[in-house]
């Protein structure tokens, strides 16, 4: 067993020491130009490779080249640019392929050993098929290959990768076991988003032939996939210009923070839902932000992206990003018509923050609004803006103030928009962990403790007579966001 230095480490010389960079991490060591020379001296020995018991500094060695070499040992095996391997036998691989192993596998010579024991099968048509095999065949393994797919199939025993590619862009699938029903509607969807269509250019095709080998070998060599993320992720290549990308694939089971679905939910490439843009929208002094024609109203750049994209959303009921926020939107709207005992309006007027939002909206945009509270239930309020022909904006919430803040936000957001119509946000969506740390209180952001009032609140408004929700069944990929909706 000898510890080579993996083949991908690069040094360069600094003011006072080195800077190392590996496989998926780098470090910087400090503490002359000595450490330099040290380096100098290691480097050629380790990419040799020295058994481990070689690496003890020798005896009378200076103190500070004894800690010099201790230093940059030290970080070598914890940034992982070190290896721990036997010498490669006569069935060694090629040497780009063992400096490959050499560079990411934690144990070389057995990742090798699985790759020889495979066979790869190869199954498509054309230029793409013919990239895959040639992949294949530069890494040494045994192949097989079939015509008559239109998309590409590489597999190995149960490992299986799917891709495909057009005349503009392609695809690689991220490996799973086996195909399956999930596949094939995986596959068809990713095509229909990305607009597989046409025959490849050869240089699309040779990209996505040897990217979806790249998967596979890397799978059955026990080396972790190029990319990892919350969700699957899948390659997306473009011909033109020449681009490669991975991108999250909304399938399995949602992320606990529900701001990840987001991203996914929203992919510029694979989301079902177009990118929330900020445009040329103003932003101030609410944030605003439009998912195709669906606008969204927010506090924050980000609850206004999440608003547009749930507003983007088409569907026969309400949708919230997660179980709370869909069930807390459907009561509201269940309760939107109820009538209750006017509330006095010193239980808004007082707070700053329904002040701010309706001062905006009378004051910043000159509208001839009213207000009209209403205290639908102990716990339940009601605020209603119009301008006295049109309802401008309506919420419910635990509180006056806050009903009458997330109204007068949101008929604020559609006066700063220039959209016309009936407006509506809640307190019922979760705040990014970010914008809400533990010290964050009302008076510092608005938004800090509503949330936290949620759930003695849809108790309240479900006991509401005549109150009722269910409910729906959303499709795989949007409850893979985390997604759940209510009637």
């Amino acid at each position: 067993m000898l510890v080579r230095l993996r083949p991908v480490v690069q040094a360069t010389r600094t003011a006072d020491g080195l800077h190392l960079r590996g496989w998926a991490s780098s470090c910087t060591l400090s503490g002359g130009s000595g450490l330099w020379k040290v380096w100098q001296r290691l480097a050629p020995q380790l990419e040799a490779g020295i058994p481990r018991a070689s690496l003890e500094v020798p005896e009378g060695t200076a103190p500070a080249v004894r800690a010099a070499v201790s230093l940059i040992l030290e970080q070598l095996w914890e940034h992982d640019m070190l290896v721990e391997m036997p010498s490669w036998d006569a069935d060694a691989p090629a040497p780009q392929v063992a400096a490959w192993l050499e560079s990411a596998a934690a144990e070389p010579v057995e990742a090798w050993r699985r790759l020889r024991a495979a066979t790869v099968v190869v199954a498509g048509h054309g230029l793409l098929e013919d990239a895959a095999v040639r992949a294949v065949e530069a890494v040494g393994l045994k192949v097989q290959w079939s015509d008559g797919n239109r998309e590409l199939v590489v597999s190995a025993g149960d490992l299986v990768v799917i891709a495909d590619c057009g005349t503009g862009v392609g695809y690689v699938l991220p490996p799973t076991a086996g195909l399956s029903s999930v596949n094939a509607e995986i596959t068809m969807r990713t095509a229909a988003r990305l607009g597989v269509t046409g025959e490849p250019p050869e240089i699309l095709a040779a990209l996505i032939g040897s990217a979806a080998v790249h998967r596979l070998v890397c799978a059955v060599a026990g080396l972790p996939d190029p990319a990892t993320g919350t969700y699957p992720m899948v390659l997306v290549a473009h011909a033109d210009p020449l681009t490669a990308t991975y991108h999250p694939l909304l399938h399995g089971a949602p992320p606990s923070d529900p701001w990840q679905a987001l991203e996914a939910l929203t992919d510029d490439e694979l989301g079902p839902v177009d990118t929330p843009v900020f445009g040329p929208l103003p932003q101030v002094p609410a944030n605003l932000a439009t998912s195709g024609d669906a606008l969204g109203i927010g506090t924050t750049a980000d609850s206004a992206r999440l608003n547009a994209a749930l507003n983007a959303l088409k569907t026969d009921g309400v949708i919230g990003i997660d179980e709370t926020h869909a069930r807390g939107a459907a009561l509201r709207l269940a309760a939107r018509h109820h009538r209750g005992e006017p509330a006095d309006a010193h239980e808004w007027t007082g707070d700053p923050t329904a002040h701010r939002w309706w001062k905006a909206l009378t004051a910043r945009f000159g509208i001839p609004a009213v207000v009209r509270t209403e205290r639908l239930a102990p716990g339940v309020h009601k605020a209603e803006i119009s301008d006295g022909r049109h309802v401008l904006a309506w919420a419910v919430e635990a509180t006056a103030a806050d009903a009458v803040a997330f109204a007068a936000l949101a008929a604020t957001g559609y006066a700063q928009a220039g959209r016309t119509g009936t407006a509506h946000l809640n307190g019922a969506a979760p705040l990014k962990p970010a914008d809400h740390p533990d010290w964050v209180t009302r008076q510092w952001h608005w938004l800090a403790d509503v949330r936290d009032r949620e759930e003695r609140l849809q108790q309240a408004i479900a006991m509401l007579p005549g109150v009722r929700i269910r409910p729906l069944r959303l499709d795989p990929e949007l409850r893979a966001a985390g997604l759940r909706a209510y009637r």
